[in-house]
């Protein structure tokens, strides 16, 4: 006969019910079930079960375990939904982030000026060049009537020289005295463009990457607005941004 496994009495079998989880057999009187529920779990009557106290708390806990895993599914599901879309303020604190940057490299750039189309020979060393850059440099500046010209004025070359092209040359970045100085070179330097030494030199001001992005986006605006039958038009600067005006204003 069957052994209890509460108690430990051998039981007639008709008076013992089994776990439905674990199997292990139970007698009736130590469940307090009747001989009719003990026939009809028997019986697996309308697919009835039943389950002995230690594995219906181990089942409780598994359903416990069960509702925290869709719980943490959801949260975590929230995340990355977070993360592929940042609240407002997240969006704020990066765009105002990148206004001071901007603002910070302005400042930096603000006494400097970029020279364009000076020639670079690629036959002598760079102290050699550097001597004539800073000749060509300080010419330009005293034919333009620059105010406050340091007599150790400093300027460097920018970017990788294109060693394929004989013809190719960097621009020169010089950094002036202040601001005033910047504004006076960039006011007068249309007279460069009457001086046959220096018709083909460009001047501006030292431009940041999203000044020089708007830059270019005004010149394709140009091109396109005067391909397509527009007239007198110009790109005007005005806080060092560019942007396409009527020339007639």
């Amino acid at each position: 006969m069957p052994v209890c496994t509460c108690c430990g009495v051998n039981v007639e079998s008709h008076k013992i019910v089994n776990c439905t989880i674990c199997s292990k057999p139970f007698k009736s009187d130590c469940m307090e079930l009747t001989n009719s529920e003990v026939r009809k779990i028997q019986q697996r009557r309308l697919g009835l079960s039943w389950s002995c106290k230690d594995c219906a708390a181990f089942g409780n806990t598994m359903n416990e375990l069960k509702v925290a895993i869709v719980a943490l599914q959801h949260e975590i599901k929230s995340l990355k939904s977070s993360i592929a879309s940042p609240p407002e303020s997240c969006t704020s604190l990066v765009m105002t982030e990148k206004i001071i940057q901007e603002i910070s490299e302005r400042d930096k750039r603000k006494s400097n000026i970029m020279i364009y189309g000076c020639i670079e020979n690629n036959g002598i060393s760079k102290e050699d060049q550097a001597e004539l850059d800073t000749t060509v440099v300080m010419g330009m500046l005293q034919t333009l009537g620059t105010p406050d010209i340091p007599s150790d004025i400093k300027h460097f070359r920018v970017g990788k020289l294109d060693q394929t092209n004989q013809n190719s040359s960097r621009p020169i970045k010089v950094i002036l005295s202040s601001e005033k100085s910047v504004l006076s070179v960039i006011r007068n330097a249309g007279q460069l463009k009457s001086s046959s030494e220096w018709a083909t030199i460009s001047i501006f001001r030292d431009r940041t990457p999203m000044q020089m992005e708007i830059h270019r986006n005004a010149k394709k605006e140009l091109e396109d607005r005067l391909a397509n039958g527009e007239m007198d038009l110009t790109i005007k600067y005005k806080n060092g941004i560019s942007s396409v005006v009527s020339s007639l204003n």
